[in-house]
């Protein structure tokens, strides 16, 4: 009854357009009303427990990392290098957005951040070239998905903080190969692209004006460098990668490149209080509604009943993936996986799967949720970036999800491929 009560309170209020993270408080409430022996004082203490930990304090420093690289100049000079990389391939602008896209998404770790800021400034400039509009908007917006992806990424960080006992520098290491080899297919199709729509070549440069884009652009990049080096060598934990990053961006940002006033740092503080804000309400209010559903033995009975039908781990691979995909098409990454991870944890663990392989396949299966209605934030933005409607986006939007899904695929059912990282490092078993 409970379970029932608590589902169908969360459904109807995401339904009437209540923000997400009150749709689960005020559903958790309800169910809490028909648990016995549960107070409201054990609701909020969970909650207070849920974001008072050490870990979380990284997403913290990200998201001010990233707010500082997003608005001081580092995308404009990741796509200037870019072009030194791959502008001479078909495709070239296109090319151009999938590799400053992966630069990008390992120093912000944001998808909306890659589409506002890349998508803003390659768009236009695709379309003047001779792209149309609607691909340029596709290919911008695919290609924002190795920002949640490739590290930092704050959904490794909080599935980390769920499942407990997962190494965050085994996640994000874990996460370098797929994010690079969704970057790759996109490649492969804007080659496509480009073969048989466009076969314009950008001006030549010259060796002086490579020298100093490749300089200039991998200043951001070494946000990455510090991130994952500091990691991987001892230096740093996850929490306190994220304050280094935090401050280099801010020396680079303000200081270096000079794109951003102090002035300006007020605002942009209280723009990263707001998005953190908003990710603490959501741990807080999800961590007690997946509480909730433990207590009523939810996962026990998906693993005894359901799940009992279900004999081989890669049929139990495969449900898993679909299930996620139309999750993501309906609740955002970080209350799906707090809402998610208690719940199939010991299913996982039933078929001998890892717990940085379920990470990795949680994180990039929620990630195509950014580009897909209803809810995908990184669609929307990318919509209104690239000033066209909903229906004109979908047909060149198709055919790169189909290259993300191949990956998808081999990620899921060859782990091997990118476990090896981590493992070799000593940060997995």
């Amino acid at each position: 009854m409970t379970l029932i009560a608590l589902g169908l309170a969360f459904i109807i209020l995401t339904i009437v357009g209540l923000p997400i993270s009150f749709a689960v408080g005020v559903s958790t409430v309800i169910g809490t009303f028909l648990l016995p022996g549960v107070d409201n004082a054990t609701i909020v203490q969970r909650m207070l427990t849920a974001i008072n930990t050490f870990p979380l304090l990284a997403v913290i420093f990200f998201v001010f990392a990233g707010v500082l690289m997003a608005r001081g100049g580092i995308a404009r000079r990741l796509v200037l290098m870019a072009e030194v990389l791959v502008g001479w391939l078909p495709g070239s602008l296109a090319q151009i957005v999938c590799v400053a896209s992966m630069f990008f998404g390992g120093v912000t770790g944001s998808a909306v951040a890659e589409v506002s800021s890349i998508g803003a400034m390659m768009i236009p400039a695709m379309e003047k070239d001779g792209y149309s509009r609607r691909f340029a908007t596709a290919i911008v917006l695919t290609a924002a998905t190795m920002g949640p992806i490739i590290p930092p990424s704050i959904g490794m960080i909080v599935f980390a903080h769920v499942a407990g006992n997962v190494s965050i520098a085994a996640l994000f290491l874990a996460g370098v190969v797929p994010g690079v080899m969704i970057g790759m297919s996109l490649m492969v199709a804007s080659f496509v692209h480009g073969k048989l729509y466009h076969q314009k070549k950008l001006p030549v440069l010259t060796r002086r004006e490579k020298v100093i884009r490749v300089i200039d652009g991998f200043a951001g990049i070494f946000t990455m460098v510090i991130i994952l080096g500091g990691i991987i060598s001892g230096i740093f934990t996850a929490t306190e990668a994220g304050a280094a990053a935090a401050m280099y961006a801010l020396v680079l940002t303000v200081f270096v490149y000079k794109e951003i006033k102090i002035s300006e740092l007020p605002e942009i503080l209280w723009e990263c209080c707001l998005t953190n804000a908003v990710v603490m309400l959501l741990i807080a209010t999800c961590s007690v509604y997946s509480w909730i559903l433990t207590y009523e033995n939810l996962p026990n009975m998906l693993a005894t009943n359901f799940f009992n039908l279900i004999d081989s781990k890669w049929a139990f691979l495969l449900i898993l993936n679909v299930f996620l995909l139309v999750v993501g098409m309906f609740i955002d990454m970080t209350p799906a996986l707090i809402m998610l991870v208690p719940m199939l944890i010991p299913l996982a663990q039933k078929f001998g799967i890892d717990m940085v392989h379920l990470g990795l396949i949680m994180v990039i299966n929620l990630a195509f949720g950014l580009t897909t209605p209803p809810v995908g934030t990184a669609l929307f933005v990318a919509l209104k970036v690239g000033k066209i409607s909903m229906e004109k986006i979908i047909p060149p939007l198709l055919p790169l999800l189909a290259c993300m899904l191949v990956v998808l695929l081999f990620v899921t059912y060859v782990p091997e491929s990118y476990v090896w990282l981590p493992r070799s490092l000593g940060l997995m078993k």
